[in-house]
């Protein structure tokens, strides 16, 4: 067996791509199977170099190695389709002295005409109208400086049999295919139909494994693989990936490109394991599986035939599995941008300190980037009081509470910062949430959060008086003025 992944460098690594790019590398470890990675860049205005290195960037986060490609060489290269050019010309060659394409020499504004009057009556199939040009009309046509397209020829009445392994026995008829179509632009580049099948037999390539979008092309490439004499490969194809309102996945649903989810703080190890089990149920029905895992039960055949839909909450959910599951150690450099993106200096803190923090947040941070909107509550000289919190600082209930911290931390010796909270309850009365929510109010400016006892340890005495001051200043004191 020997597979493929073939993005095109035109932006961004999709997120429906990288499911592709998972279960052909998940099938290749299954099986033991060669991995490819071919670069499909015939869209010369739209390719780059840049993009091609994202894309590659983006496999590689993911965990995704290849065994051939344009990094790694091989022995069926080159692995960049822009560099074929001169294959793809012996195969166009051949299929115009056998009489299977000829030369169109239809204008744009001739073919949009065409267009637009089969608009009126149905779909629009080429007409073929220079399947038979003579001698004579290829001269004048050339003289008049047009440049030719190459058409297949398309055979009439042949019925093409696809027996995808996802979705079962597929029948097309060449009637119904749209007529001959374009191989080769006028600008002499070849389209991505026809020159799909050349790069797919000459790298030995067994199983296609993509999107259900390509399932109409698939009819197109066998015919030119018949025309050519090269082998018809086994194909199978997945389920497209729909939003909640069961539209194809787009931005209009949230973020797309695998490169956006790394900056919003997923995980390779999350993404990977949501994006290869859209579709099919694991044994158990367990969903969180690791990759050795996932290569035990997967199967080609297990694959839903019906589209699968992303969900955003449950890979958030699957992420916060990741993140639990890390040790302190793997967690605090992929943290440390987002702590600092807070406005913390983290050079000035102990790593052990550090560690603790997340240790103690890391419960509630389903992203890697939420440490951001956690961090200020322990770490900050002075956190963000929210307005839930300023309302509850507010009441006079907590304004005795406010006034008795202050008290506590005026007399009180450092090494007694473990007594706050049985001091304050004797001193003010209060007790459960009536003591509780204004001194978490105070300490972290959120009315929600980690367990005051954490707070406390991590703060420290010097920590608390600060914040206590703070609070003092703005709810209390200000109020007597």
């Amino acid at each position: 067996m020997r597979l493929r992944f073939a993005p095109s460098p035109t932006g961004f690594l999709h997120i429906g791509n990288a499911r592709t790019a998972i279960i052909n590398y998940l099938l290749a470890k299954k099986y033991s199977a060669d991995f490819i990675l071919r670069i499909e860049d015939t869209d010369i205005d739209r390719s780059s170099r840049e993009s091609e290195e994202s894309i590659l960037h983006d496999l590689r986060w993911l965990g995704i190695s290849w065994n051939e490609g344009p990094d790694a060489g091989g022995n069926f290269g080159p692995y960049r389709q822009s560099e074929r050019f001169d294959i793809y010309k012996r195969y166009s060659d051949q299929l115009l002295a056998e009489g299977k394409a000829y030369h169109c020499y239809c204008t744009p504004e001739e073919l949009e005409r065409m267009r637009s009057n089969a608009a009126a009556t149905g779909s629009y199939e080429y007409s073929g109208r220079c399947r038979n040009l003579s001698g004579e009309e290829k001269k004048r046509f050339i003289a008049e400086g047009r440049k030719p397209t190459i058409r297949f020829r398309v055979p009439d009445g042949e019925t093409v049999v696809v027996d995808d392994i996802i979705k079962g026995r597929v029948v097309f008829s060449s009637e119904n295919i749209g007529g001959d179509f374009i191989i080769v632009r006028s600008d002499g580049v070849p389209v991505y139909n026809y020159i799909v099948v050349i790069d797919d037999a000459l790298m030995h390539i067994t199983h296609v494994v993509r999107g259900e979008d390509h399932l109409s092309n698939t009819p197109k490439q066998i015919l030119i693989a018949r025309a050519l004499s090269l082998p018809v490969l086994q194909y199978a194809h997945l389920s497209l990936v729909m939003g909640n309102d069961r539209k194809k996945l787009s931005k209009r649903h949230g973020i797309t490109s695998v490169d956006m989810y790394r900056k919003e703080g997923y995980l390779p190890e999350a993404l990977v394991n949501y994006l290869a089990m859209l579709g099919w149920a694991a044994e158990g029905d367990r969903e969180i599986l690791s990759v050795d895992e996932i290569v035990e039960q997967i199967e080609l055949e297990k694959l839903a035939k019906s589209a699968a839909i992303f969900d955003f909450q449950k890979l958030r959910w699957m992420n916060g599995h990741y993140i639990r599951a890390k040790s302190l150690e793997e967690l605090l450099p992929l943290m440390l941008p987002h702590i600092r993106g807070a406005g913390i200096d983290t050079d000035a803190i102990e790593q052990k300190t550090l560690l603790r923090t997340i240790e103690i947040l890391r419960p509630y941070c389903e992203l890697i980037g939420d440490i951001r909107h956690l961090a200020g509550m322990l770490l900050a000289e002075i956190p963000e009081y929210d307005d839930e919190a300023q309302t509850l600082l507010s009441t006079p209930e907590a304004a005795l509470l406010i006034k008795e911290s202050c008290n506590f931390f005026n007399h009180e010796p450092q090494n007694d910062i473990t007594q706050l909270v049985t001091v304050l309850k004797a001193a003010t009365g209060l007790k459960g949430k009536h003591l509780f929510h204004p001194l978490r109010a105070l300490l972290t400016g959120k009315l929600k959060g980690p367990d005051l006892e954490h707070v406390i340890e991590i703060l420290g005495f010097e920590g608390c008086r600060k914040r206590a001051e703070y609070v003092y200043q703005k709810f209390f004191y200000s109020e007597q003025q």
